[in-house]
């Protein structure tokens, strides 16, 4: 009998590819803007989650598990703090997003000399990407409410990826670090990933809404 975290597992799992598909048939869209890499991305996130999901049992020792993680972690994350970089007017706060990648980047540098890209996770890195993420989508909502983009933010698929990604990581971080840190094989674990699956359906939903209602861009 499947159990609430089987039906979340599955449920997640179906949106990675439902989302990636309605990614290529809006992809004419925004194929001239800035978020024409997306696609990639969501594939991207699609076979890493899948490969640790149905192949976990199978290769979780193995180091390439790890290091196909930690790879995707580096891309992720770097492919957003661009995206935000590009999109956002202000200068200053162009400057502050250019900081928090290379601060992201000595992260990750100092994870692989230190913890090894092979043998462990960059729990680290994740969390610190996460973090400075927010900060950059933080960025992005005053940038528009600072412009005449308010106006129009609803049709802007740009609004509706950052309100899913802002929402996971504001709820996943402190998951991560329990995770991560305070592991125990207990009855709160499993709620931990309840809310963790929770978290992920919540965020392709909102990714879901912004290529339903998203406009052409130049």
């Amino acid at each position: 009998m499947e159990t609430i975290l089987d039906i979340l597992k599955n449920t997640y799992l179906t949106l990675y590819v439902g989302v990636f598909l309605i990614s290529l048939i809006k992809f004419p869209l925004y194929k001239h803007t800035t978020l024409r890499l997306l696609p990639i991305i969501l594939f991207l996130t699609m076979v890493t989650e899948y490969l640790g999901y149905f192949l976990k049992d199978i290769i979780y020792d193995i180091p390439l598990n790890k290091f196909i993680y930690n790879l995707y972690y580096l891309i992720h994350f770097s492919f957003f703090f661009y995206i935000f970089m590009r999109m956002i007017e202000n200068d200053r706060f162009k400057k502050n997003i250019k900081i928090g990648l290379v601060v992201f980047w000595l992260f990750f540098l100092s994870d692989v000399v230190f913890t090894g890209i092979f043998e462990n996770s960059f729990a680290r890195t994740y969390i610190a990407g996460a973090a400075i993420l927010i900060f950059c989508i933080t960025l992005y909502y005053i940038n528009i409410l600072q412009s005449s983009l308010v106006l129009v933010v609803k049709n802007d698929l740009l609004f509706w990826v950052s309100v899913g990604l802002f929402l996971f990581y504001i709820g996943y971080i402190p998951i991560k670090i329990i995770r991560t840190w305070f592991y125990k094989p207990d009855s709160f674990f499993e709620i931990l990933l309840v809310i963790q699956s929770s978290l992920i359906i919540i965020m392709y939903l909102f990714f879901l809404t912004g290529f339903l209602w998203m406009k052409k861009r130049s």
